[in-house]
């Protein structure tokens, strides 16, 4: 008994779908990009000769302090009398929030003490200060 097979169709590669892959690749780094930028505000950050590089925690809340003393909670304005409520609005929501705070090498350190007195009052002694790796 013979079996008629079919003709086999050769393989092709067809280049629609991988140009729309490429195209959703291609717009879901560029919003995931501009999502992890709009955290921070420009600031030049000092350099320290032993800076280290920390892990990337997504449970670090932001506190940014420009060179004129301007309060920033990620990109968002705030004032020094705000930080300490929202602190612990958010120390409510995630118990272990851990602070990243940035602060423009050209701030007053004044500036950056009333950050750190409003942190402790709320009971917050865990952050790091945002630094570049020196070449010292």
């Amino acid at each position: 008994m013979k079996i008629n097979l079919a003709q086999k169709e050769e393989a092709k590669f067809e280049m629609a779908p991988m140009i729309d892959m490429v195209f959703l690749l291609l717009v879901f780094f560029m919003m995931a990009s501009q999502m992890a930028q709009q955290q921070n505000i420009k600031l030049k950050v000092p350099d320290a000769s032993k800076s280290v590089v920390p892990k990337n925690r997504p449970d670090r809340w932001i506190v940014n302090i420009t060179e004129k003393g301007d309060l920033f909670e990620g990109d968002k304005p705030i004032l020094l009398e705000q930080l300490s409520d929202h602190l612990r609005a958010q120390l409510k929501l995630n118990p272990n929030t851990k602070v990243y705070l940035r602060a423009d090498k050209n701030t007053k350190h004044k500036e950056v003490k009333k950050v750190m007195m409003e942190m402790a009052k709320v009971g917050v002694s865990d952050f790091i200060f945002a630094t570049l790796q020196g070449k010292h």
